[in-house]
């Protein structure tokens, strides 16, 4: 599902929903009470930006066995496509999903028990081509092609060695 509305862009934009669809996306369907707890928000905040995502599709009910009143949530892989008529909100979501990235990107060098595997295996790479905007489009798609086959959080065969792993892609045009 594609999206381009402002309102979905600018809901999606907000540094506690961004972490709570980052939670949902790679450890899987969880509750407000859950999730309220990881992030030290309270229940009410936690329950309200779920909402939120759920209305504009980003989060989704999951089945899961009653458990009392709770309710759970899974992620619904969405794509928001950002257009140069969103402006503001566009630009705001990039910077949050950056601070995200970034943090990410902090919690692992920070972590005390790191294997060699792993720091071996992980890489930024950084390169400067020259394309055209249906250039740019086709590096997209293939980059998208590359991902297609490789196994997501919510696969059941997954190898006990293997941990979730973020894979950002940026590509734009620099000023001129």
């Amino acid at each position: 599902m594609a999206a381009s509305d402002v309102t979905a862009i600018r809901a999606l934009a907000h540094p506690l929903r961004l972490r709570l669809l980052d939670l949902l996306r790679i450890d899987g369907p969880s509750t407000s009470t859950i999730l309220a707890d990881r992030t030290g928000e309270s229940t009410g905040s936690t329950s309200y930006h779920l909402r939120q995502l759920a209305r504009h599709g980003f989060i989704a009910e999951a089945e899961r066995e009653a458990s009392g009143r709770e309710r759970w949530w899974r992620y619904v892989e969405r794509q928001a496509l950002l257009e140069a008529e969103d402006g503001d909100a566009s630009r705001q979501l990039v910077r949050e999903l950056l601070v995200l990235e970034g943090d990410a990107l902090d919690r692992f060098l920070a972590e005390p028990d790191r294997t060699p595997d792993w720091d071996r295996a992980a890489f930024v790479q950084s390169r400067v081509v020259r394309l055209t905007p249906d250039e740019l489009e086709l590096l997209s798609a293939n980059l998208a092609e590359v991902c297609r086959p490789l196994r997501d959080t919510a696969s059941s065969d997954v190898p006990t060695d293997a941990r979730p792993v973020r894979i950002l892609a940026l590509a734009f045009p620099t000023a001129p």
